[in-house]
């Protein structure tokens, strides 16, 4: 029945074969997945506030997120995707096989960590939440073995993305992570009334089941539905039949899970100082990091799925002028949009937090605390948008293991910078003092909790600087070739975000006394003739300085890139 009901949903199933269709498909459901977090982080701090309940939620994702990493959650894709791609173009029945194997390995592996990792769980909570005393803690340790069946579903999520990917479906692709963020809001709206906080957990899972059955149903009505119990029946020999392949799996995406597990588990430690600070610094630290990826997530990861294809098909076919081509233009894109976003969050923050998060109990100390960690991250926000590009581009020309000594340097880096910062904020020092009157928070009651977020975003800048560097000469090395030169285009758009960075504040500023922020439609009027202001500016100084960026986007709109099945030919999106 759900199979009939995917193959009946014709448009669901379309074929995106554009690289900027696809990223503005993969974008635009990523901005409404976004949104949707931003309303369901809204319930969250208008029933709970910023404070210890939202804390043990909080660190409560740890070890689950910790989970999904190791259960290769979005290195799937980059460790799959050119395996299953060269069995699909030879054997449509190997590819299922090798699906049906990948899947069935997974979910005796997973379900075995998941039990573990439940059973380990009380031993790990005094180093993820050193500060929660034992009430908290045992709160905090429910949460955690509750969530621990989301990393399990949306791990086999990625597996049966790749087909979906492949396909290009990625209207399927896209829409996955908003039925996640539904199935959390229904556990706020519907089951916390109920079960408190706990209810939220539960939501969490819901949203993970729903998350997986989409890319599953999708997968299937391609024609790649595992027979879970047949295939786990005849696991070992489906392995031996493609052990050199799943080998070939294990060495890209052992390197990758182990990156990504170091930004994981930087995080993780920047929770377990966030739980020795004051109440609620672990909520902060968590909400201002989801608006920050909203941008992020949207710009980055849109642009880095919509090119690995691309990237991995000319580094494969040696075709370095290609590789370089599409990366520079990646990048630029990337940077095209995230460098206004950064100058506005920066100068827009208290009313973008105020709009997202400002509703029962958040109070006004809450928002300015959480407006400061948004400014401290959104320093980073497009290193962290052209991380994920960066590191596929890695992965593209076959290099893993660097990549991960540098996130591993870098993870090391945010970790000790968090610490200075921290102490630097709490004590009367000279740094500590200008950093509190820089962010504005001089009069807040326990500014250090921002330190996190600074000592996160100074270490995602040189890690994402070195990774730049790196890949250029590594790219240069295996495929030969250069890069295009990207000074002239970068200078222009850092340019023109500054100018739009000081006019938008010029306006807010011009406000500040006839439309004091004392009512959401006040706040929303201010933020939204402020960035209006700041947009088009940036707008007119990129036409004005003659952005080939901003040309780019204005023939590819004149042109209909984005509209479904009206593409030009330059962006067919072929795979050779």
């Amino acid at each position: 029945m759900i199979l009939w009901r995917f193959r009946k949903i014709g448009f669901l199933q379309n074929e995106i074969a554009g690289v900027h269709a696809a990223a503005l498909i993969l974008g635009a459901a990523g901005f409404a997945s976004r949104l949707l977090g931003v309303v369901r982080d809204r319930l969250l701090a208008g029933r709970f506030g910023a404070g210890r309940e939202l804390d043990i939620y909080h660190a409560a994702f740890n070890i689950p997120d910790f989970m999904a990493t190791l259960f290769l959650l979005g290195a799937a894709a980059a460790a799959i995707l050119p395996v299953f791609q060269g069995y699909a173009e030879r054997d449509e029945k190997k590819a299922r096989q090798f699906i049906a194997a990948l899947a069935a390995l997974f979910l005796i592996g997973s379900v075995a960590a998941a039990a573990a990792a439940f059973f380990m769980a009380p031993y790990a909570m005094r180093f993820i939440v050193p500060g929660f005393g034992s009430v908290d803690r045992a709160r905090t340790l429910l949460l955690t073995r509750v969530m621990l069946l989301s990393p399990l579903l949306l791990g086999l999520s990625g597996i049966f993305s790749v087909v979906v990917q492949s396909r290009r479906r990625f209207f399927i692709f896209a829409l996955a992570p908003i039925f996640y963020n539904l199935g959390i809001m229904f556990g706020i709206i519907a089951l916390v009334p109920a079960m408190g906080i706990a209810g939220v957990a539960a939501g969490v899972v819901i949203g993970a089941a729903l998350h997986m059955g989409l890319q599953a149903g999708s997968s299937a009505a391609l024609g790649f539905g595992p027979d879970f119990f047949q295939t786990i029946a005849h696991v070992r020999e489906r392995i031996a039949l493609l052990g050199a392949d799943i080998g070939r799996v294990a060495a890209v995406a052992v390197p990758r899970v182990l990156a990504l597990s170091l930004g994981q588990l930087t995080l993780m430690a920047l929770d377990a100082m966030g739980s020795m600070l004051a109440p609620g610094s672990v909520a902060v630290l968590g909400f201002a990091q989801n608006l920050y990826f909203v941008p992020v997530g949207i710009f980055g990861v849109s642009y880095a799925t919509a090119l690995f294809p691309r990237l991995a098909a000319a580094a494969a076919s040696r075709r370095s002028e290609d590789f370089f081509r599409e990366l520079s233009g990646g990048v630029r894109s990337i940077l095209f949009w995230a460098a206004p976003a950064s100058v506005l969050c920066i100068v827009l923050r208290a009313h973008i937090v105020r709009l997202a998060l400002g509703a029962g109990i958040f109070s006004w100390d809450n928002t300015r605390l959480t407006a400061a960690m948004l400014a401290a991250l959104a320093l980073a926000m497009i290193a962290g948008a052209a991380q994920t590009l960066l590191v596929r581009a890695f992965y593209a020309i076959g290099n893993t293991r660097l990549p991960l000594a540098v996130n591993a340097a870098a993870a090391f880096v945010s970790i000790a910078l968090a610490l200075f910062f921290v102490r630097a904020l709490a004590a009367p020092t000279l740094l500590g003092g200008w950093l509190a009157m820089m962010f504005r928070i001089a009069d807040v009651p326990h500014p250090e909790a921002v330190g996190l977020g600074l000592g996160f975003a100074v270490g995602l800048l040189l890690d994402v600087g070195l990774l730049y560097l790196l890949l250029m000469r590594s790219a240069r090395r295996a495929l030969g070739g250069f890069p295009a030169p990207m000074a002239a285009d970068t200078a222009k758009i850092i340019g023109a975000a500054v100018v739009a960075g000081v006019v938008a504040y010029l306006v807010r500023a011009s406000f500040s006394d006839a439309l004091p922020l004392i009512t959401f439609a006040r706040v929303l009027g201010q933020g939204a003739a402020a960035a209006a202001a700041g947009i088009g500016v940036y707008w007119a100084a990129l036409a004005w300085l003659g952005s080939e960026d901003l040309e780019a986007l204005r023939r590819a709109a004149a042109r209909r890139l984005f509209s479904i099945g009206v593409l030009p030919r330059e962006w067919d999106g072929e795979l050779k």
